[in-house]
């Protein structure tokens, strides 16, 4: 209720404000219906007229790179995630938002995202929704193999997926993405489950070249090599997506995959495994859990010639009513808790409920400058490791070194 009650006084006050002095700006989003149709209503609330640009996901960044590199103030509102906003706000492209808003404001948030946001000591993003792995497993086939429960250690994993593949059938127990470009997003969430870390966000340097780090991919060795419970196309899995259609197939019991597969699982036009799905922590090994969590957020241009108009934009779309909104239509995990938790919100989804323990546990997203290709680095050492082209200390020794050469350029 406190939270509530502070967004709402933020709100009419900022709309007392400004309701003499409405104007235009213009937001740069994908081409859901749900965000246009937010819009609509921050217009209808405020009076202030919204100019709504859609373009495809893929091509957002560069749209926006090319803009602000030639100093563009086209754009008032823009889609951020944590790898852009540190590019961005590096640049200088982005304006400080707690500059413009309370200390108080930023507490209705979880300190991860705000962290997620934060660049050399300031924020540059209001979150509004979460893009977090969670354990997905098929309920049946757990079940016919003797399990009433999901695993809890990734050893717990090994042992269930290997009472449930079944090559021959075309059943795999268990399955990651470990594509030329995204294998290093299974291999950090194993990292942190043993204890290590990514990188040295202060420093700007690598961590995974640790004990920790062979272990955790010397796991992943062993459930492609030693234990054979990962089949060839997951090198040909280069993020969630296709992971996501392989489980709804009903061919996998267990992956760890983000919010979109347990409506797509229930879909009965998509779906194999319709009312068979479950949701649990992502299982452990010296910690109990560990994950993997991109932030979306919205931030203003340091060109906009209309920032105040543009941030209450961005304070009435994070509103805990408004996310809890996007959360029903669109499935996305809302970042205020009052939200996370409305009724209407875990009727429809509710493996919501476990998304703020998930986030306890380290998740944040790889957003150091140039995480692109510090990925791509990583992902191919990895897979060299797994294919047994490497020792998993050597693939991890060749990934810090071609890093750091990256890094002195």
């Amino acid at each position: 209720m406190k939270s509530i009650a502070i967004w709402v006084s933020l709100i009419c006050f900022s709309l007392i404000l400004i309701a003499s002095t409405a104007e235009t700006i213009t937001v740069l989003y994908v081409f859901d219906q749900p965000w246009k149709d937010q819009a609509a209503r921050f217009t209808e609330a405020t009076g202030i007229g919204v100019r709504y640009i859609d373009v495809p996901f893929a091509q957002l960044r560069q749209i926006m790179v090319t803009a602000f590199a030639a100093g563009s103030s086209e754009y008032d509102v823009i889609h951020v995630r944590d790898d852009w906003v540190v590019e961005f706000a590096n640049n200088g492209w982005l304006t400080p938002l707690d500059e413009l808003l309370p200390a108080d404001f930023w507490e209705q948030f979880p300190k991860s995202a705000v962290e997620a946001m934060t660049v050399n000591g300031h924020i540059y993003g209001i979150p509004r929704y979460f893009w977090l792995w969670q354990f997905y497993y098929n309920t049946e086939l757990l079940q016919a193999a003797g399990f009433s429960r999901p695993p809890q250690t990734w050893q717990e994993v090994v042992e269930v997926a290997q009472a449930v593949t079944n090559p021959a059938a075309g059943i795999w127990g268990y399955i990651e993405p470990w594509g030329p470009t995204f294998a290093a997003v299974p291999f950090i969430v194993h990292l942190r489950a043993e204890g290590g870390e990514y990188w040295d966000y202060t420093n700007n340097r690598p961590l995974f070249n640790s004990e920790a780090g062979v272990r955790a991919l010397q796991f992943m060795v062993d459930l492609y090599q030693k234990y054979k419970l990962v089949p060839e196309v997951a090198f040909q899995l280069d993020g969630t997506g296709p992971l996501g259609e392989l489980f709804v197939s009903g061919t996998v019991a267990m992956c760890m995959n983000t919010p979109h597969v347990y409506p797509m699982s229930n879909n009965p036009n998509l779906s194999k495994i319709v009312g068979k799905v479950g949701v649990s922590l992502i299982p452990g090994s010296v910690l109990k859990s560990a994950s993997y969590c991109e932030t979306g957020a919205v931030a203003i241009p340091w060109f906009s010639e209309h920032k105040q108009a543009a941030l209450e934009y961005c304070k009435f779309v994070t509103s805990p009513a408004e996310q809890a909104r996007i959360a029903i239509e669109l499935g996305r995990i809302p970042t205020i808790l009052a939200a996370a938790t409305d009724p209407a919100v875990l009727e429809k989804y509710p493996h919501f409920a476990l998304a703020f323990e998930q986030m306890q546990y380290p998740a944040r997203m790889d957003a150091m400058p140039r995480a692109t290709q510090i990925r791509e680095i990583v992902s191919a050492e990895v897979i060299a490791a797994i294919k047994g082209q490497k020792s998993p200390a050597q693939a991890l020794a060749d990934a810090e070194r071609r890093i750091l050469a990256l890094l002195s350029q």
